[in-house]
């Protein structure tokens, strides 16, 4: 691990000065933000282009109203450590061989943070991506940044896409959020519900990420809990590593999923032996460090959908080369997302 990620880390767990970090911070934004709008981008075989969705032909849906299920990965990929392409590059693979599996899981949504620049023309230019997804954005606003993927079986009830800085961060934090306008056959009448899926990567390190994070994440949760909205989800790293971050979910309204779906037992090889509360730990493995284990990357839910299956994924996950690396530091979240009416 390079020493300023070390340092990185040696943060988590104190409070000095905020040690120097690999891009350049932003000063705290603290005039009121708001969201901007973007779209979805399809890849239109025809034209050999990724290209607004509305711009591109060949895009279908399969969603049924009568299975109101959907899945959901959230994974923190790593820009810092060294083979950033070759990492991600495993990444997708695993990714394709998770969601390809028999019988497959319901349709995925995939929501990644700390993608690296450079990863955005692997990610492009992958088979698997172009067949059965379409993604927030085409391009990185910053050095590294957060990326949806909506599976294609459910970008037809995409009815809005923004991204929304925060207020107040200095490493260009943001939520990336997307609304689905999904119609349910349940009840006397049928009738279309509005869900806001949302992802996210809050503030890192203590001192001033300690104050952001709540910050952060009661605006997530007013976005998630606003006018029109039946049922809201976020997830990706919460970098919850203080005292003040344990409670933070519930403080500002919204249901952690493994606390409410209770430890589910990884069923990946690679697996870490923990039990317990343990189960939960998405960082501290890969690699090994003189910090304990933690539960840093979450699923929050609230409202009209719920997390009904978790398990974490991505496990022990590694590339070989001159040295093997640990695809990331963090593990994986895999879902199954239940809707109701």
């Amino acid at each position: 691990m390079p020493s300023w990620k070390w340092k990185w880390v040696n943060a988590f767990f104190r409070r000095p000065s905020m040690p120097s970090m690999p891009s350049t911070p932003t000063k705290p934004l603290r005039s009121p933000v708001k969201p901007q709008n973007k779209t979805l981008y399809s890849y239109d075989a025809r034209k050999s282009l990724w290209c607004p969705t509305s711009e591109a032909s060949g895009t279908s849906s399969d969603y049924h109203p009568n299975a109101p299920l959907f899945s959901l990965v959230s994974w923190n990929v790593d820009f810092a450590a060294p083979l950033v392409v070759r990492r991600f590059q495993a990444a997708l693979s695993h990714l394709e061989q998770l969601l390809s599996s028999t019988p497959p899981p319901p349709p995925t949504i995939v929501l990644l943070q700390e993608v690296h620049s450079s990863c955005f023309k692997p990610l492009l230019s992958n088979a698997f991506i172009r067949k059965f997804y379409q993604v927030t954005n085409i391009s990185s606003p910053h050095s590294y940044s957060t990326i949806t993927l909506v599976p294609h079986s459910l970008a037809s009830l995409v009815s809005s896409v923004s991204r929304i800085p925060f207020a107040e961060t200095r490493m260009q934090r943001d939520c990336l959020y997307f609304d689905l306008a999904v119609p349910m056959s349940g009840g006397p009448a049928p009738k279309t519900l509005r869900f806001r899926i949302a992802n996210t990567h809050l503030e890192s390190l203590s001192g001033f990420g300690d104050r952001a994070r709540p910050k952060q994440l009661e605006a997530i949760s007013t976005l998630l809990t606003a006018s029109g909205v039946d049922g809201g989800l976020v997830a990706g790293d919460m970098n919850s590593i203080s005292p003040s971050d344990q409670n933070l979910p519930e403080e500002v309204g919204l249901s952690d999923a493994w606390l409410a779906t209770g430890a589910v037992k990884n069923t990946e090889t690679g697996e870490t032996g923990d039990t317990g509360e343990a189960e939960g730990h998405t960082w501290g493995y890969q690699p090994r460090c003189q910090y304990p284990p933690r539960r840093l990357d979450k699923i929050l839910t609230v409202g009209k959908l719920e997390a009904v299956e978790l398990q974490r994924v991505g496990v022990g996950l590694k590339v070989e080369g001159r040295a093997t690396m640990w695809v990331s530091d963090h593990y994986s979240l895999f879902a199954k997302i239940s809707l109701s009416s």
